[in-house]
């Protein structure tokens, strides 16, 4: 799985962590806590696919230099 796609998938998991947070947290504060904990756990993933998401994308980008191991000649 690319970096990008797990990076949505991480927003989508913590989109529904929190989502599943909302009800318990109507009977009482604390009881929303672990699913607010596992949506910030799964939003720092998400973040960090992202940035190797960036990364790929400039490499793929970035020419590519081939050292043949010759001397540049002279315009002389």
């Amino acid at each position: 799985m690319r970096p990008a796609r797990k990076a949505r998938a991480c927003h989508a998991g913590a989109l529904a962590a929190v989502g599943s947070a909302i009800y318990p947290a109507t009977q009482h504060l604390a009881l929303g806590i672990p699913g607010l904990v596992s949506a910030g756990i799964l939003l720092w993933a998400s973040a960090s696919y992202d940035r190797e998401a960036r990364e790929d994308a400039y490499r793929a980008r970035r020419p590519v230099v081939v050292d043949t191991g010759e001397q540049p000649r002279s315009a002389a």
